[in-house]
């Protein structure tokens, strides 16, 4: 009962000093939001990372015909075929190795239905479409026959088959014209603009057999050395990615006959990135946190201060208290159970702030930066964190001015004016 009543006497005397109470607890306010904010908007911002990566297909990772120019024994050409790819799935050279995908790219005139525009024009083979799932809205994707037979098929992404057709539905079956070589559109894929892919926007780019788009439309893009823009490797699991990556390089290194020289291609691995990118999440959630922490700092100094200053008035009071049989720990309780009480009153409203701070974040990452899916999360967890720092705050700052008031001498504090 002792304790409730230091609850009650420590929330009767904030309300008697709405105004004083009000700027003491402003620092563990702005903290502790601050504190919820971070945390709600990281976990969001992260997992948005996470599922945007996701997206580009579990157990992927890809070959691009770059070299670093800035190495000085870098090779000076840039080295990727299609014959690359055959050797990397022959048997036992790399058997880590599931899929490979090969894509050549380049823009292209389109016209259909009296319409013109400029569109990516995608080269694959059929496994392209097999590492990187894409639904469709209506047709079929072209087969390996068709892709082998160089032949003139197209699907076409859904925003291409808006803009061109009208309806997505009623571009199955048309023709269509790239570069002035005449198309059938055989399929419309379903996949909303905006998705993530490596290269065009899936969505608004056309896609033909890899065959078909080196020899009918890019025959004079395409060198002795490169005649493949990108190729997406998939791994047998995620866990044999590094597996893979090594003995792609190995084979790739074989092929070009490289032996000192330095990697006439480029691999990127996806999850190293979104790794790379925690990371940079997770240094800017620890500025934060610093900022957040200052604010505390801050806080807990105010509470220090009017703590001491309550001391201070109340010296007669804590005297009067002592002579009628008051201990030293009851007072003690008393000044550490109203710091505790400011700090987890200050805790309470900096939930409501960090709310607020994570709709507002929220509301910039998905309107400003496009970031839909990033929607930041208060957690249980997270609340609890905070108020379990307030709390902390108000012991660590409260328990100095506790203890002077417990010290105080009876006598001497029954004579203070």
């Amino acid at each position: 009962m002792a304790i409730i009543e230091s609850f009650r006497i420590a929330l009767q005397a904030l309300a008697n000093n709405k105004l004083r109470a009000a700027l003491t607890m402003l620092g563990i306010i702005i903290g502790v939001g601050a504190v919820i904010g971070m945390l709600a908007l990281g976990n969001g911002f992260q997992r948005f990372l996470n599922d945007q990566f996701a997206q580009l297909g579990a157990g992927n990772f890809y070959v691009a015909p770059f070299v670093d120019s800035n190495r000085v024994d870098a090779v000076t050409a840039a080295q990727l075929r299609a014959s690359d790819a055959a050797a990397i799935l022959r048997p036992g050279r790399a058997p880590a190795v599931s899929q490979v995908a090969i894509e050549f790219s380049g823009e292209a005139q389109a016209s259909a239905s009296g319409r013109r525009a400029s569109y990516t024009v995608r080269a694959v083979n059929p496994t392209w479409f097999e590492t990187t799932p894409q639904e469709l809205a209506g047709g079929r994707l072209f087969t390996p026959e068709e892709e082998l037979a160089a032949a003139r098929v197209a699907v076409l992404g859904r925003l291409v088959a808006e803009q061109l057709y009208g309806d997505p539905a009623s571009a199955v079956g048309q023709r269509i014209s790239l570069n002035g070589v005449g198309f059938a559109v055989i399929g419309v894929l379903a996949t909303e603009p905006g998705s993530v892919s490596v290269g065009a926007d899936p969505a608004e780019a056309v896609f033909v057999p890899y065959t078909t788009g080196i020899t009918r439309l890019y025959r004079n893009q395409v060198s002795d050395r490169i005649n493949v823009s990108i190729m997406t490797v998939r791994a047998r699991s995620v866990g044999e990615i590094d597996e893979a990556i090594r003995q792609v390089t190995a084979v790739l290194r074989e092929q070009h006959r490289l032996t000192y020289q330095d990697n006439d291609f480029t691999i990127i691995n996806p999850e190293q990135i979104a790794a790379q990118l925690n990371v940079v999440v997770g240094g800017f959630n620890a500025f934060l946190g610093i900022v957040a922490g200052i604010s505390l700092l801050v806080g807990g100094i105010g509470i220090m201060n009017i703590m001491l200053v309550s001391v201070t008035e109340r010296t007669r009071e804590i005297g009067l208290r002592k002579a009628v049989g008051a201990k030293r720990r009851d007072i003690l309780l008393q000044f550490l159970i109203e710091a505790l009480t400011l700090c987890l009153v200050g805790g309470l409203v900096g939930v409501g702030l960090g709310y607020l701070l994570s709709f507002v974040g929220t509301f910039l990452l998905v309107n400003l930066f496009n970031a839909e899916g990033a929607a930041a999360t208060v957690t249980l967890g997270n609340i609890l964190l905070a108020t379990s720092i307030a709390a902390a705050t108000g012991i660590a700052f409260g328990f100095f001015p506790a203890l002077q008031a417990a010290r105080l001498n009876p006598i001497e504090a029954l004579r203070t004016e």
